[in-house]
């Protein structure tokens, strides 16, 4: 066996150790590629089943405050008014950040805007209006397939 011969078998092995290298590298950029668009994805589903009841609770405000005179047999329009003034700083408030802060406010901010809601279509004898908005909203916005809490994501 000559020399030659020798180095010819290695440059065969280190050109399998390079196609090997190559195809892990290429895999994991698909990858990593792929994960970011199902990353993104998510994103956007949540984030309209998020904001989704917020424009839906904003809808009502914005009707309720167009028909004020519809009311005024039932409530006190400056009562109603400043429990629809509230609702919607309430609604105003939330931030559209994607911060654990953001977050956690969000969710306080959106207990608090239904509960006021309900305040208000009470008043308006109009609770129709607001029994089934958790299920509406599933309905229209869909129901996320993972766990919103990290420790039970993975």
């Amino acid at each position: 066996m000559e020399i030659d011969d020798v180095y010819d078998i290695e440059n065969v092995l280190d050109l399998e150790d390079e196609y090997y290298d190559e195809g892990y590298k290429e895999g994991q950029g698909v990858f990593v590629q792929e994960s970011h668009l199902e990353g993104m994805e998510y994103g956007y589903q949540t984030g309209m089943q998020r904001f989704l009841i917020v424009g839906y609770m904003k809808g009502l405000i914005d009707y309720w405050k167009s028909h004020l005179s519809q009311y005024e047999q039932i409530v006190s329009i400056k009562t109603l008014e400043n429990h629809l003034s509230s609702a919607e700083g309430i609604l105003d408030g939330i931030s559209m950040d994607n911060t654990e802060d953001a977050v956690r406010e969000y969710e306080k901010a959106i207990l608090k805007s239904k509960n006021k809601i309900r305040v208000i279509a009470s008043l308006c004898k109009e609770q129709w209006k607001i029994n089934d908005i958790d299920n509406l909203v599933k309905e229209v916005g869909g129901q996320l397939q993972a766990s919103e809490n990290l420790d039970e994501m993975w």
